[in-house]
């Protein structure tokens, strides 16, 4: 009986061969070897299936793999996790690489989630995006944990998989029911996971940030749903960083209370004055 691998990588691709090609010579390399490859192509034109069956020869590790049409990213998502056996979903798609080593690194302990760092190529420059050790509700209103720097259990996919009915943060609405609404067990590890592909479409915040409030509308009673909108607003605000320290005592927060509100009605008489001129 074959033994149950540590981890299963899972690539979807459409179209990037080139980027396809790059992560598979970031996995082919790893010293790693309790894991299994699954590669769900979206029945590409532009030579990868040609790269794929390649790959078929180099590694002992592609278990499964298929050129089909499908419905967007998260439906070829989800046609790997119903072909995993891993104790751990990672997803590694098409243009996105592992760092060197990596696997060997994760402490595969039973966590829910395990999330570390990534590396952003592309767009204006690169750059590290550290992940928080606590991934409370403020940090969810407006970030994500990119499914390149997640190593999933998948316990957490049984009758759970992500909403295709959203095209860019289904991945979110899945860490956000896990962690936050369903308390799973997560920790941050830093390493630094993968070099992730910016010039994604989930790269462009403002339309992340339209369907996280769409699915929290929809989600959501409309007082939380306000308390939630009231909470990320102050999240991008100037005051994120002030807020904590004047937290301190009671009576300063009285004081500051009174400030803050007296503030507020002189930027109302401005704005309206400013308005009528």
């Amino acid at each position: 009986m074959q033994k149950q691998p540590n981890i299963s990588i899972i690539t979807v691709n459409y179209n990037n061969n080139q980027g396809l090609i790059k992560t598979l010579e970031s996995v082919r390399k790893q010293p790693f070897v309790s894991y299994e490859h699954i590669i769900i192509d979206a029945n590409s034109t532009d030579g990868s299936k040609d790269t794929i069956l390649k790959y078929e020869e180099k590694t002992t590790h592609l278990t499964y793999w298929c050129s089909e049409p499908d419905k967007g990213i998260y439906d070829g998502m989800n046609k790997g996790i119903e072909r995993a056996s891993g104790e751990y979903i990672y997803f590694l798609n098409s243009g996105d690489c592992l760092t060197e080593n990596i696997l060997q690194k994760i402490p595969l302990d039973g966590t829910g989630y395990i999330y570390g760092d990534i590396k952003f190529i592309g767009g204006k420059k690169n750059r590290i995006e550290k992940a928080p050790d606590k991934a409370d509700l403020v940090f969810f209103l407006t970030k994500s944990l990119p499914h390149q720097a997640c190593f999933i259990h998948n316990k957490l996919f049984e009758n759970n998989k992500y909403d295709t009915s959203y095209k860019i943060i289904a991945d979110w609405i899945h860490s956000i029911q896990c962690i936050i609404f369903n308390e799973c067990s997560y920790k941050h590890i830093p390493y630094i996971i993968a070099e992730y592909d910016s010039n994604g479409v989930s790269s462009d915040y403002k339309e992340s940030q339209d369907e996280r409030l769409k699915w929290l509308k929809t989600t959501l009673p409309n007082s939380f749903y306000e308390a939630f909108i009231e909470l990320a607003e102050l999240q991008q605000s100037a005051f994120r960083n002030v807020i904590p320290i004047l937290n301190k005592t009671r009576k300063f927060q009285k004081r500051v209370k009174k400030l803050v509100m007296f503030l507020y009605r002189i930027n109302n008489i401005l704005t309206t004055h400013a308005k009528r001129a």
